[in-house]
């Protein structure tokens, strides 16, 4: 009885580990959907190649979020205010996102969990022969 007792209790635990290790890996469209809350936004500023200016934001709780819909659109929001929307869609690495009534997309690099995303972008004009380059880094939590 003993004897069948452990070989029962070991076939119920090896079945209980095959069925948590099957879950299916989600997505990183569906990771991202939900609202996020905005922690730092650090920012470096460059002139030809050269660091010029460099800083970090801290949010406040409640400051900032960003909501990512279903069916790709989302909200932006400023202390719990509705402030912007906007499309979104993911290509790879790279999540797109679209301005309502602009036609101009932002192309940034991601990175996606359960409880933190990473958004890199840059923005880059030349004026009077001078290349000015912004790069910013958004750390976002759930």
């Amino acid at each position: 009885m003993k004897k069948l007792f452990c070989v029962t209790g070991s076939v119920l635990f090896l079945l209980a580990l095959s069925l948590t290790s099957c879950e299916d890996e989600k997505t990183p469209e569906e990771l991202l959907i939900g609202k996020w809350n905005m922690e730092t936004e650090h920012y470096t500023s460059y002139e030809d190649g050269v660091k010029t200016d460099e800083e970090t934001y801290t949010y406040d709780p409640g400051e900032g979020a960003i909501q990512f819909l279903e069916g790709g659109t989302g909200k932006i929001y400023e202390d719990g205010v509705v402030q912007d929307t906007f499309s979104w869609e993911i290509n790879g690495d790279i999540l797109a996102i679209t301005e309502t009534g602009s036609s101009i997309s932002i192309n940034m690099d991601f990175t996606v969990s359960e409880s933190k995303l990473t958004l890199r972008f840059s923005y880059e004009e030349t004026w009077e022969g001078v290349v000015y380059k912004e790069e910013t880094e958004l750390f976002l939590s759930r």
